[in-house]
């Protein structure tokens, strides 16, 4: 799987502490050197070359009876690296999860025909393809909810445009509400200088005191998580599948504003803690943000945990 956030350590942990005994490896082989980050300019023939030498290392350490090959997205992965990983394991159940939907990652649908069982946080794709649906997991131990609530709304994301139009509404709507909210966005430098500086980009100006060049680190996110009333969520147009700040909210057990519709074809979905906002015409009623959080189904809370989510794409 991809090294992401510590996601990796987090599942491998979990899986541990049931019993398993893990081998992991990250798939994202331009993220270990220098050398590797030039993947994508070489030709595709020593690419390949280069990505088969990678497994064949990583498969020469593994004991050949292991019964599950778990991959999450594959990127890198050729055919006949799968080839390879067929014939070293062929006892093995193997399974691949998509947490990018086919329009972002579409050389999933060479991939995921490779596998046993393949699941996508996708719903859109989950239909079209016939593959299983599966949303994406909150980690418990850090789902610390408090009744300190310090900010009415977070709207937390990396730099877009239309996030930025989104946050300036949302601030608006705040101070129209006498509501406390928390913005942060993060943008890169150079991105910055050259729409903030160069091109005098208005929405720059607009959400100036939410802009950060540098990431919120994972305990300040969840530290602010838990003392939040509502999550605030764009989706673009193109994701059907929940983001992690969805499931997130699950989690921490805090009310969802959110653009994507698909929420409410969940089984955590109800309307007292779910908000769907339309970004052209944004609106949050005010009485949705005051009145309290209603507690979900305990079952359905920790379906969507990590040991949840585990269990689904492994046991399932």
């Amino acid at each position: 799987m991809p090294f992401f956030y510590n996601y990796e350590k987090d599942i491998k942990a979990c899986l541990e502490k049931a019993g398993a005994e893990v081998f992991l490896f990250d798939t994202n082989l331009h993220a270990h050197s220098l050398f590797n980050k030039l993947l994508m300019f070489y030709t595709k023939k020593l690419r390949d070359r280069l990505v088969l030498n990678y497994y064949e290392k990583i498969m020469a350490g593994v004991p050949e009876d292991v019964d599950t090959v778990f991959v999450i997205k594959g990127q890198w992965m050729t055919d006949e690296v799968l080839r390879r990983l067929r014939e070293r394991f062929g006892k093995a159940d193997f399974r691949i999860y998509q947490w990018d939907s086919i329009a972002t990652f579409p050389d999933q649908e060479r991939i995921n025909p490779h596998f046993d069982r393949i699941f996508t946080f996708d719903p859109v794709d989950s239909e079209n393809r016939k593959w299983l649906y599966r949303p994406l997991f909150f980690k418990k131990e850090e789902c610390v909810s408090s009744d300190d609530k310090r900010y009415d709304l977070i709207f937390l994301c990396s730099m877009h445009t239309r996030r930025m139009q989104v946050l300036i509404a949302l601030k608006k709507l705040a101070e129209e509400y006498g509501k406390t909210i928390f913005g942060y966005i993060y943008v890169p430098k150079l991105q910055y200088i050259k729409e903030a500086v160069l091109k005098r980009n208005p929405l720059y100006r607009g959400a100036s005191e939410s802009l950060h060049f540098d990431s919120l680190s994972m305990d300040k996110t969840n530290d602010i998580y838990n003392h939040t009333r509502c999550f605030v969520d764009y989706t673009f147009p193109q994701q059907n599948g929940l983001s992690m700040r969805t499931i997130e909210s699950v989690g921490h057990r805090c009310k969802l504003i959110t653009n994507n519709r698909h929420v409410m074809d969940t089984d955590f979905y109800d309307p007292a803690n779910v908000y769907i906002y339309d970004p052209d015409n944004f609106f949050i009623p005010k009485e949705f943000i005051e009145e309290p959080y209603k507690e979900i189904n305990e079952a359905v809370y920790e379906r969507y945990s990590l040991e949840g989510f585990l269990k689904d794409i492994l046991l399932g």
